[in-house]
């Protein structure tokens, strides 16, 4: 009866060990940054005013850094979800 009081709010709930410190790794960190800066409109911003700015060759350039970029990052996404995704077969014993 506890329980379902906590749920509905009426009894205050029981402390849990798990800090707010306790889910916010450093790579968590990282990617909370990483998708801040990419989240603002400046980053666009910047790179149109760098292409108007520019001779075609360094667009080019530019463009290709970029896409280098985008292909390193697709590397390392599949890099970190081939690390984690170990998975034994559960039926394994019977």
């Amino acid at each position: 009866m506890a329980f379902l009081k906590a749920i509905a709010g009426a009894a205050p709930a029981a402390p849990t060990p798990y800090t707010v410190g306790w889910y916010l790794t450093p790579e968590l960190w990282l990617a909370l940054v990483a998708a801040a800066i990419g989240s603002t409109p400046w980053v666009p911003a910047l790179a149109a005013r760098l292409a108007r700015r520019s001779e075609p060759a360094f667009n080019v350039t530019l463009a290709l850094a970029n896409t280098a970029m985008l292909g390193a990052l697709l590397f390392a996404s599949i890099l970190q979800l081939a690390a984690r995704t170990y998975n034994p077969f559960i039926y394994f014993r019977f």
